[in-house]
């Protein structure tokens, strides 16, 4: 039987044992593996605030459709940022108190383990196009960047930037960068203390610019398209920066006080959202045109719009489908529910504490980690049973057939061999007829000589 052949008799199911081993190959996958959510914050299921809670030291979870905190998960040690792995099932929190990153099983709530991080860990961002849990921590206390493998636990690199290194965002591929490489990013990195922002190449693991931020930076915020990085300042100005060309194209905001806390922008409408903590509002921006080699950019009249927050708004996240939008306010310990599109505050959840960054993800996988290592082993049973079960089916399937063909093919031998002696026994049949022919007519002429000899005698006689 041809491979090809093969597999498709057992795709069409004619094995109800195979059958079962691969569907249950297929259902352990499903249960262990959810779908990737963004890493930018993006499914409008949960919300992770990171500083809530009792004295500031809990990782909050607030349920979106149900709009009610859901959990509290003791963090402690200073939590300032929080991020989420691609799959959704850990929390990551850096521990600026305690120079360590947390790491949370999201779906058994509770920190299963810690990372050591350098002096001062602030601002977390994950990268979504690596091919593992990547995450980048600033370490403000040390001038660096930490670049982490999540899987494995550990720090690959460390990069020197700015002075007090806080804020961070992420330029991926077909963001506008000048590279076109499917495999490189630019981190951005925002320098409070150096007033600068520095620019690092994920793939080649280096710096390749730093451009030069008055005012303070403390946040960035990246938009996937449109070219353009926004920087916001502890002076109060939002500043953005070309992505292509890594140089400033101008200042969009500037309000009497500052700082600009952690912005996020609207993948809908591009707009984006600049909480200002001391001024109690949210700058509303339009986005720029970054302009290419003929046409110049274009910076719009800012804000579009402001919308107000007495509880002292300090960072915002927005669903990736522009659905909602979640504005911690800092002094007040609490989270503003909107609705972008209208502006309309849907929910406000008191989460105690100091709220300081928040990102807004999907349900963690239904299998815990126990569980999901659990059912990665149980996979790797039913697949290779699945392998051996396929491999005797097609071997006895195979047998089968040769034996059929065999049988055949000696069948086919012993009508030819049948045929052939018939055919031989008729032969002899005819060989035999003829001879008797033979025999007859040397029969006859025998019995006719003696005549002759008589007449012969005869004449014979005669004569005398």
């Amino acid at each position: 039987m041809e491979p090809g052949r093969r597999w498709a008799w057992i795709a069409r199911g004619s094995h109800p044992a195979l059958a079962a081993a691969l569907a249950l190959v297929w259902l352990l996958a499903v249960a262990g593996h959810p779908g990737v959510a963004r890493a930018d914050g993006g499914a409008p299921n949960l919300v992770y605030v990171a500083g809530a809670g009792t004295n500031g030291g809990d990782l909050v979870v607030v349920d979106i459709a149900k709009h009610q905190v859901t959990a509290h998960i003791p963090i402690g040690g200073g939590p300032s940022a929080v991020a989420l792995s691609g799959d959704s099932r850990f929390a990551y929190v850096t521990q600026a108190d305690a120079n360590s990153l947390a790491i949370v099983d999201a779906h058994d709530q509770r920190v299963t383990a810690h990372l050591a991080l350098g002096r001062r860990p602030s601002a977390l961002i994950y990268d979504p196009i690596s091919s593992f849990n990547l995450l980048f921590a600033s370490e403000s206390g040390d001038d660096t960047v930490a670049m982490i493998d999540a899987d494995k636990r550990t720090v690959l690199a460390r990069f020197h930037v700015g002075n007090q290194p806080a804020g961070l965002g992420l330029a991926v591929p077909g963001s506008g960068i000048a590279s076109t490489l499917p495999s490189e990013a630019e981190l951005y990195v925002a320098n409070s203390g150096g007033d600068t922002v520095t620019v690092i190449s994920t793939l080649n693991r280096k710096v390749v610019a730093t451009i030069s931020v008055p005012g303070g930076p403390l946040s960035v915020t990246v938009p996937a398209t449109g070219g353009v990085a926004y920087v916001g300042t502890r002076a109060g100005t939002v500043v953005a920066l070309s992505l292509a060309r890594h140089q400033v194209i101008g200042t969009l905001l500037r309000l009497p006080t500052g700082p600009i806390g952690l912005m996020d922008y609207d993948a809908v409408t591009g707009q984006i959202y600049a909480p200002a903590t001391q001024a109690g509002q949210v700058a509303v921006l339009t986005p720029v045109s970054a302009g290419d080699g003929a046409t110049p950019p274009t910076l719009p009249k800012e804000p579009s719009r402001t919308l107000a927050f007495a509880g002292g708004p300090s960072a915002v996240a927005i669903t990736f489908d522009g659905a909602f939008a979640f504005v911690a306010e800092q002094s007040a310990g609490r989270v503003v529910m909107l609705d972008p599109s209208t502006r309309a505050t849907l929910a406000t959840l008191t989460v105690g504490g100091s709220p300081r960054a928040l990102v807004t993800g999907a349900f963690p996988p239904v299998l815990s980690t126990q569980g999901a290592n659990i059912a990665g082993i149980l996979i790797s049973l039913a697949v290779l049973a699945a392998i051996v079960a396929a491999s005797v089916v097609i071997w006895l399937r195979t047998r089968k057939t040769e034996q059929t063909a065999t049988q055949s093919a000696n069948g086919s031998a012993a009508r030819e061999a049948s045929a052939g002696t018939r055919r031989a026994r008729a032969s002899t049949g005819t060989n035999r007829a003829t001879n008797s022919g033979s025999k007859a007519r040397t029969n006859s002429g025998t019995n006719t000589r003696p005549s002759r000899r008589g007449n012969q005698g005869t004449n014979r006689g005669g004569r005398r």
